[in-house]
């Protein structure tokens, strides 16, 4: 709407990953997302590429990762400080997950509320247009 956005006062966590053979957003170029968010954010890096980094889950054995908050780092000096684990990162980004969530809730036994009534099943009618 013909504003900037100063990202650096946007109050909330980041987690953000990256892959160390990723060709198409090299994580070097990908580390400064992180930074917009503050020294607090979580960069983590995973030992795959482009798709391989996020697309890689519990159970891998070759799966490593590296992860610590972005902290006064710029892309150089952040592996010195990131601690290396071993496995998918997807563990990791659920405990940071759930620190940061309320009180977990049972989900409701059905579908709408008295002002919102379900339409139609799962998945929607929209999938189906053109």
């Amino acid at each position: 709407m013909g504003k900037g956005l100063d990202m650096k006062k946007v109050k909330v966590d980041a987690y953000v990953v990256a892959g160390i053979t990723d060709h198409i957003t090299p994580w070097k170029s990908c580390f400064p997302t992180a930074v917009l968010f503050g020294e607090g954010s979580t960069f983590t890096l995973a030992n795959a590429g482009h798709l391989q980094s996020i697309i890689n889950p519990p159970g891998l054995p070759k799966a490593y990762f590296f992860t610590g908050t972005v902290g006064k780092h710029d892309a150089e000096s952040w592996p010195a400080s990131a601690a290396r684990q071993e496995g998918s990162w997807w563990p990791h980004w659920m405990g940071w997950m759930h620190e940061r969530s309320g009180e977990q809730k049972l989900a409701p036994q059905k579908l709408g509320s008295a002002k919102h009534k379900p339409t139609v099943a799962a998945p929607g009618e929209y999938v189906h247009q053109t």
